[in-house]
């Protein structure tokens, strides 16, 4: 495996690497011409605790991704950082001013948001970045316009097939936006666009997918009375799609906007393992990162049930934007394997890394 890259304040870059660590200085990658002129020439003292977290947080990422790799041999993550992208050059070490991150360069990216803890991370902060800017946009385009957020949800037991629930989901999904009552009151309430997220945590009932969907709407609503309608269609929606018919108090749940800032402000936190989809599990139920820090641990059913859960989410979106919002919110379209390397952006060479080294800290 590659070993996690950190950094001490201003100027010296940590690979750490369990017994092995090495450290190289921008001034030994750098002239006096350099971009990294704003760096100290002189190693300032480091923050030893929070290099610490950092390496502990970037070390379990790496130990996750590992797992992932025995549990799904056959998937993108196993060439994860783990081979050049171009094999007549070396491994770049690069250091990214604005995110005051360094991080490895020429290294080929799965970009996968579902079971690579390394990318997923990178991904899902991009992706808060684009809620964050499309809210803010769209309080800016007027001061009556509103956010509201919607959970959807239906019974579940264990033993249910995780694909089905997903596929009948999706299709309940579909009839609500569809349905021509649902459409008239969106319309009449002046609903402008929707974005999804969809979830999945397991637990004593097994899995547990729903959806976190954000309203916008032109003017502030009447939540409570939304709320009740939509618990309604969505019990048609449900049981049209062959899903176990959810009450009308749990299968729908309709927040304000005080509660979406807070949704988004904490989906996708950068320095989190655990977030979005893979948020902390509550009361007994595990999120898919639970899942698989449990394999991890020598946790064999919580690394087939992570199997099911890599095998049933595969090649789905993690968030869903609904026709011309992001062109009405000025959000630019952007791939998952686009934001799992945009560290790269703005970024500036260090160093090369020895092969000798590079080969030390892979398997």
């Amino acid at each position: 495996m590659i070993t996690p890259l950190c950094i001490t304040p201003n100027s010296t870059f940590i690979l750490a690497g369990g017994a092995d660590c090495h450290a190289i200085t921008a001034n030994t990658a750098q002239n006096e011409s350099s971009a990294l002129g704003t760096l100290t020439k002189s190693c300032a003292t480091p923050d030893f605790k929070g290099l610490a977290q950092i390496a502990l947080r970037r070390a379990t990422n790496y130990a996750l991704q590992n797992e992932a790799v025995k549990l799904l041999p056959n998937e993108r993550v196993r060439f994860c950082l783990r081979h050049r992208v171009d094999a007549t050059k070396g491994i770049e070490v690069k250091y990214n001013e604005k995110r005051e991150q360094a991080h490895y360069s020429n290294v080929q990216r799965c970009g996968s948001v579902w079971v690579c803890p390394i990318c997923s991370a990178q991904i899902s902060e991009g992706r808060r970045q684009e809620l964050k800017q499309g809210m803010a946009h769209w309080q800016r385009m007027g001061q009556d316009g509103a956010v509201y957020l919607l959970t959807l949800t239906n019974p579940h037991h264990h033993g249910d097939n995780l694909a089905q629930l997903l596929e009948g989901q999706k299709k309940a999904l579909h009839r609500l936006w569809t349905l021509r009552k649902s459409r008239e009151m969106f319309k009449a309430l002046g609903k402008v666009g929707h974005i999804t997220a969809t979830e999945v945590t397991h637990g004593v009932n097994g899995w547990h997918p729903h959806y976190h969907i954000l309203l916008f709407f032109k003017k502030p609503i009447n939540s409570k009375s939304l709320r009740n309608f939509l618990a309604s269609c969505w019990q048609n929606c449900c049981e049209k799609s062959g899903l176990k018919v959810p009450s009308l108090e749990h299968g729908v749940d309709l927040r304000d906007g005080k509660y979406a800032d807070k949704y988004v402000s904490k989906w996708g936190l950068a320095d989190e393992v655990t977030k979005g989809h893979i948020k902390k599990g509550r009361e007994g139920s595990a999120t898919p990162w639970d899942l698989l820090r449990l394999s991890e641990e020598g946790c064999k059913k919580s690394g087939r049930l992570f199997q099911v859960f890599a095998d049933a989410f595969k090649g789905k979106r993690q968030l869903s934007w609904s026709k011309g919002l992001k062109r009405l919110l000025e959000v630019d379209e952007v791939t998952d394997e686009e934001l799992a390397t945009e560290t790269e952006k703005d970024s500036v060479e260090v160093d090369i890394l020895a092969m000798e080294i590079w080969r030390n800290t892979t398997l």
